[in-house]
């Protein structure tokens, strides 16, 4: 990787969250359902990975001497359009639902962070791959 350790420090804290989210027993979504301290906890981890995506994209985009970016989504979109990360739609979906979290906190559909648990785990690793590759 080219990049600094600033970079590899963010994506050190994405691997640790999303082997937290791994460890623990998430194997039903009625399991997770019940469980408010699980859901909190999956919710917050899922939060800071994608926290530590947007930050670690920042800091490529910077040291490959581009503009800041404008929004969350743009960070995401111009390490598309410098190659750096491939057009995973994932990518643009865990930034949107970063903003849900943020922004509309007070309800949020327990079946999709269970669908990111299930699901976009993968694509967070793709992610750290593709930026360790560059």
């Amino acid at each position: 990787m080219k990049y600094n350790g600033i970079v590899e420090r963010k994506l050190l804290i994405i691997e640790e969250n999303i082997r937290l989210i791994e460890s623990w027993d998430i194997s039903s979504f009625d399991k997770f359902n019940k469980d408010a301290m699980l859901q909190r906890a999956v919710e917050r981890a899922l939060q800071v990975a994608i926290e530590a995506m947007i930050d670690a994209g920042e800091r490529v985009l910077s040291l490959e001497k581009q503009s800041p970016p404008v929004t969350s989504a743009d960070v995401i979109y111009n390490l598309q359009e410098l190659g750096i990360i491939t057009k995973n739609p994932a990518y643009i979906s865990m930034i949107k639902f970063r903003n849900f979290i943020v922004h509309m906190y007070e309800k949020i559909d327990l079946e999709i962070i269970y669908n990111i648990v299930k699901k976009e785990i993968p694509s967070f690793r793709q992610f750290i791959h593709e930026i360790r590759s560059t």
